[in-house]
């Protein structure tokens, strides 16, 4: 259970989500992280209306399957369409406040210990920039959130629900860890025979390094999922270490590294905003008790 000073960290960020429109419990993107995602995280206007599209398909299909009814259908559809305009009327520097907001509240939360959860400590270096950001404002509510779902899942969203929540991140979490394993796979074969035949060649091989790194802290997971969205983050940025080797030797270009890098961004996105918007929600339940 949170304390106090916990519990009024959270409701200050939750205020700022309330504001902007209502939450889809069933939709993989919501306003704040919404209106803010092409501004720190890689998500462009089109990979958001993709988004909403996806939840407005959403309500359709759990219609046409008799789970949902003909009016919180129309309910949902009615939350996406104002999601989508309080993005499209949101100013930039609004939606930068939001992200630095969260990003705030996130690196808070890394600071402040659960009473009673069962923790495993885990030492985070990132060595590089563009992934600090993704982690402090993603991170630190998934983490969260994976401890509450377990204690309060059932009473939040009810069993069958909670049931579709689970699953969802599952879902999202293995391709995330199946695209990451295979970038990381490809990058470290290509990188072998680069350096081989440069060496072959007679050719100058640099090997660069990271000696001031973005971020090295120790944080404490709350779960097992947390540690699967933890390595993910981290085997990335060993990715990024290749294409610092690709980029100092001339192998590839600045911008082709950074297209390769907005696309992992992209692909996380969806999971660190559904974990936040659950985190919050969660959280109402935790103030309730």
């Amino acid at each position: 259970m949170s304390t106090n000073n916990e519990d009024a960290v959270v409701v200050d960020d939750a205020a700022i989500a309330t504001a902007l429109a209502t939450p889809l419990e069933s939709g993989s993107a919501l306003p704040d992280a919404v209106a803010a995602a092409n501004v720190t995280d890689g998500a462009d206007d089109e990979e958001i209306e993709n988004e909403l599209q996806q939840m407005e398909n959403d309500a359709t299909t759990l219609q046409r399957e008799g789970m949902i009814s003909d009016s919180e259908a129309a309910d949902k559809r009615e939350q996406v369409e104002r999601t989508r305009r309080l993005f499209r009327d949101l100013p930039p520097a609004e939606r930068a406040a939001i992200v630095r907001r969260r990003r705030e509240i996130g690196r808070q939360l890394l600071d402040k210990q659960l009473s009673g959860a069962a923790i495993v400590p885990a030492a985070v270096r990132l060595n590089h920039t563009r992934l600090r950001p993704l982690f402090e404002q993603w991170w630190p509510y998934l983490n969260r959130m994976s401890l509450n779902i377990q204690r309060f899942g059932n009473s939040t969203f009810g069993e069958r629900d909670k049931e579709t929540v689970d699953t969802w991140f599952e879902k999202q979490v293995k391709a995330l860890e199946a695209y990451v394993d295979e970038q990381l796979q490809v990058a470290d074969g290509f990188r072998e025979r680069t350096e081989r035949e440069m060496t072959q060649r007679g050719d100058i091989v640099f090997r660069p390094a990271v000696t001031k790194p973005s971020l090295e802290i120790t944080v404490e997971a709350y779960s097992r999922f947390s540690m699967r969205v933890l390595s993910v983050i981290t085997r990335f940025d060993r990715v990024m270490d290749n294409f610092d080797f690709l980029v100092w030797n001339g192998v590839r270009d600045q911008s082709d590294i950074d297209e390769e890098t907005a696309r992992f961004l992209r692909k996380f996105h969806p999971v660190g905003v559904r974990g936040y918007m659950t985190h919050l929600r969660l959280m109402t339940t935790v103030r309730g008790l």
